[in-house]
């Protein structure tokens, strides 16, 4: 019986999809995303430090599928995280009715590397992702947002919208797709007045803030379309050779990445429009980089480009872990 009990003891937690999701205040991740910027980009308290180490997400493809299986570990010791998010990514599931995103996150005890849980990366990612670009949002925009484009109609989208509504106060939402019942769908799923449209340059067309969240593997959003100031959030084409932003839209903007390490080797919207990055997220919300107004650039947009990182997995999974272990006790 002893032994049964102190199995039971330390075995590890599963917390699935549905627990993820009702523990995850947004509030609480966007907080969470940009403790994982500060620390990536480092503050001179443990970021930076071999205190706090990501790996670059590791790839195999399964080209044959026309899938890929990720790896992304991750060390943060002052928030007491340590994890693995074991990721699986395959573009034709959409029209299969099954998730594109599918996975397991690993979190582990910093201090002896007992595994403590394994939490569900489907819906982690859907809300960090999501958290993340509302944090980066609220660093870049340089004044009240009033209009939100959101171009894609997955949960991606979907959580976009929440996530960006946990931040600012819209008057207008807008939704695009490339089927239109799928965006009418997304808008009746979010509520709140979302309206769709058929058309992208008039979806797009005077939005403060665009957000990208398809799987396009060429540019769907142009920068001919967009107004001066706007603020753009590229999180669809993860990969090298895939685009969601044409040139004109890359070359007229102000970029910032969540790491510049893996901008540099994976984000084909950054490597093959030639476009420079100008900083981290993380080090213009730690004060190492000044975010100069945008026309003093020779710039027309501030644009996020966003790849995920293991930091944003591990401390996610870590506030999702304490929550799940504080309502259980």
């Amino acid at each position: 019986i002893i032994k049964c009990m102190l199995a039971m003891a330390t075995a590890p937690l599963y917390i699935s999809g549905e627990e993820v999701r009702s523990l995850a205040s947004m509030p609480e991740l966007v907080r969470a995303m940009e403790t994982a910027f500060r620390r990536l980009s480092g503050t001179g308290d443990g970021g930076g430090s071999d205190e706090v180490l990501q790996l670059v997400r590791s790839v195999v493809p399964v080209r044959q599928h026309a899938g890929f299986l990720g790896l992304m570990p991750a060390l943060c010791l002052p928030e007491g995280g340590l994890g693995v998010k074991i990721i699986s990514f395959f573009t034709g599931n959409a029209d299969k009715g099954l998730p594109t995103h599918t996975g397991i996150v690993l979190l582990l005890d910093p201090t002896t590397g007992m595994l403590q849980a394994l939490v569900d990366a489907e819906s982690l990612t859907e809300l960090r992702t999501a958290a993340a670009s509302a944090c980066a949002a609220k660093v870049l925009v340089p004044r009240p947002p009033e209009v939100l484009c959101v171009v894609g109609t997955g949960v991606q989208a979907r959580s976009h919208i929440r996530a960006m509504r946990s931040i600012f106060s819209f008057k207008e939402v807008r939704v695009w797709g490339r089927s239109l019942e799928k965006a009418q769908k997304c808008a009746e799923d979010v509520g709140g007045g979302v309206t769709s449209h058929a058309s992208l340059p008039e979806a797009v067309s005077g939005a403060d803030i665009v957000v990208t969240v398809t799987m396009s593997k060429e540019p769907v959003l142009k920068g001919a379309w967009l107004k001066e100031g706007a603020v753009v959030c590229g999180v669809g084409a993860c990969r090298p050779d895939w685009r969601e932003l044409d040139d004109e839209l890359m070359q007229g903007s102000l970029v910032l990445v969540d790491s510049r390490e893996a901008a540099l080797k994976e984000a084909g919207d950054i490597l093959l429009s030639g476009a420079s990055v100008f900083a981290e997220v993380g080090e213009v919300i730690c004060g190492k980089t000044k975010l100069p107004p945008v026309p003093q650039c020779g710039k027309k947009f501030l644009l996020f480009k966003s790849l995920g990182m293991a930091l944003e997995d591990v401390l996610s999974a870590k506030l999702i872990y304490d929550k799940y272990l504080v309502n259980k006790s």
